[in-house]
């Protein structure tokens, strides 16, 4: 069983009427999927003296031998159709080497660090999957509530 603190508002001020949760148990929240990603099969079939070649050729840096092939292309990122049509339509033509590397990654559940420039398609590289998370999780239920200790 973990313990909250009380979270410290001020009755009269927002939350005032919030009563503070004394004990919750972590372990009864409720489980959320994290790996989305599945490999295409023209990923999978990359050597990989193919996959060190297109990270030479696109300078990505990988700095864990538990990263995934890079993808190539929209479709090969296994994004669900939903989101295909969007870039689609917004008239995206293929993904950028921090897209290409940082999708399998974000779409995986792991974590990543991505330095590239300015106008490189970074926020695109965490936005995609946090979309594809963000919508495959359980809605939220009223009347649950979690304050963190501080």
């Amino acid at each position: 069983m973990n313990r909250a603190r009380t979270s410290g508002h001020q009755k009269g001020g927002p939350g005032g009427s919030l009563s503070d949760i004394v004990e919750w148990d972590l372990y009864g929240l409720p489980a959320f999927e994290k790996n989305f990603y599945r490999e295409h099969p023209d990923v999978m079939s990359m050597s990989l003296e193919e996959v060190e070649t297109f990270r030479k050729q696109h300078n990505i840096t990988v700095d864990s031998s538990k990263c995934p092939k890079p993808v190539s292309s929209f479709i090969s990122a296994s994004f669900p159709e939903y989101v295909l049509q969007e870039v689609k339509q917004a008239g995206f033509v293929s993904p950028t080497p921090i897209q290409c590397q940082g999708w399998p990654l974000a779409l995986s559940g792991m974590d990543m660090i991505g330095v590239a420039e300015t106008g490189s398609g970074k926020t695109l590289a965490f936005v995609l999957p946090a979309i594809v998370h963000i919508n495959a999780q359980p809605l939220l239920s009223r009347g649950l509530v979690v304050t963190l200790p501080s």
